[in-house]
């Protein structure tokens, strides 16, 4: 009784003539296709190319130079098409030779029709189930290649067994090279303070290595063995198996470089005058804030400048408001050459500017006046300036026992600046 046919499409090679046709009739019979016989291997060989067949039955044992478990080697190598061994031996060596070439079956002749049907089908599902897996395979691979996160994973030894494109960019270093690395050697870590995560209670490489559960940073630095910083965020998890076993280790990165510079250019616009490119009121809050935490952690004496131009309103109305701008630009610069890049300046506003001296060492109220009247008169000296700058200031020491916030160093030197202007314009 014919069955079902099938679609599947068989090539024979077979030396014995009779048994190539009895095996023919018998495939036809089941519904196959024989797409063609063969009897020596560089026939098979050949006609591989073109029969494209879905399975080959192989004969072990064939006249020639070469058997059938070369044949088979090379059409399987070359086609992919699965093979499916007949011999009439069983011999252990012969058996350990076809086990190298990885086939899809195996049959002892003489073989019932059943036996031959159901090693075909076999062979045909498990080609169509390793396809299936290799080209999910290549599909995982290809997108893990393709994103734009790096990613890392490990064995459970932690050397590297697959790195993408976008990691080897981020880390410097080929493919081939990273491949088999311990990935310890390949980054290492480093917090916002950019201190070292060698203590392995905190790596997260360490703990996902552990079992433990999926573990997110962000905000860190990787330091590549070739020296090269990038700030990261990442994600680190164990590849376990189906009983709970670790495999290994995936690690994805995400350069956040553009996004600290976006970060960095919106801070600078927040923080800093426009005008003279010093901090403004915020910025120079902020800063002051910790320089006078610091002060009274350490003990350390700091010092308020507040610093006014003189006559900025006259500028303004006989020469012009650009003409105003520029002279507190002037005076932006010579805030910067008089005092020290320790010293956080601020513009708060209009004309008031601001210093908070770090380090008073040698530093008196007479000192950082006669600097300043010293660097304005440079550039009063410019034959092109229409205008002289002129500076009243106010300075307050602070010390580490007194409970003065900023706010209130500041309001005690905007009262002494205030006295200075006042006894300057008594003396003129």
């Amino acid at each position: 009784m014919a069955h079902k046919t099938k679609k599947a499409r068989v090539m024979i090679v077979e030396d014995e003539g009779v048994i190539a046709m009895d095996i023919k009739r018998t495939l036809m019979d089941f519904g196959y296709t024989v797409t063609s016989i063969s009897s020596t291997a560089g026939e098979a060989i050949r006609r591989a190319q073109t029969d494209k067949a879905d399975v080959v039955l192989m004969d072990v044992v064939l006249d020639g130079a070469m058997d059938g478990i070369e044949a088979a080697t090379l059409i399987h190598s070359a086609m992919g098409t699965p093979v499916i061994f007949l011999t009439s031996y069983s011999d252990e060596f012969i058996l350990e030779r076809a086990k190298i070439t990885e086939p899809f079956g195996y049959l002892i002749k003489p073989f019932r029709d059943r036996e031959l049907y159901t090693t075909i089908e076999m062979a045909l599902y498990k080609d169509k189930m390793q396809r299936q897996l290799s080209d999910s395979q290549k599909w995982f691979s290809t997108t893990l290649m393709s994103i734009g996160d790096g990613v890392i994973t490990t064995n459970a030894d932690g050397h590297v067994t697959f790195i993408n494109k976008a990691a080897v960019r981020l880390i410097g270093l080929k493919e081939d090279a990273a491949i088999g690395l311990p990935i310890g050697e390949l980054i290492t870590l480093k917090d916002e303070t950019s201190e070292d995560l060698s203590d392995d209670a905190f790596n997260p490489l360490i703990v996902a290595m552990a079992g433990d559960t999926t573990v997110s940073l962000t905000d860190f630095l990787l330091i590549a063995n070739t020296g090269r910083a990038v700030p990261v965020s990442m994600t680190t998890a164990a590849i376990k198996d189906e009983q709970g076993s670790i495999l290994g280790t995936a690690v994805t990165f995400q350069d956040q470089t553009k996004r600290k510079e976006l970060e960095d250019k919106l801070r600078h616009m927040m923080l800093t005058d426009s005008m003279t490119e010093l901090n403004n009121r915020r910025g120079f809050y902020m800063l002051a804030e910790h320089q006078l935490k610091r002060a009274k952690r350490f003990n350390r004496k700091i010092a308020m400048v507040f610093i006014d131009v003189d006559g900025l309103k006259r500028i303004n109305d006989t020469l012009g408001h650009p003409t105003g701008d520029r002279a507190i630009v002037d005076t932006a610069s010579i805030l910067k050459e008089t005092f020290r890049e320790s010293d956080i300046i601020g513009r708060i506003g209009g004309d008031e500017f601001v210093v908070l001296i770090t380090d008073v060492f040698g530093v008196t109220e007479d000192v950082v006046t006669e600097r300043l009247a010293s660097t304005a008169a440079i550039y009063n000296e410019r034959q092109d300036c229409p205008y002289k700058i002129s500076l009243s200031i106010g300075f307050v020491l602070y010390s580490p026992e007194s409970d003065l916030t900023i706010d209130a160093l500041m309001a005690a030197a905007d009262r002494l600046m205030y006295e200075h202007k006042i006894r300057k314009h008594n003396k003129s």
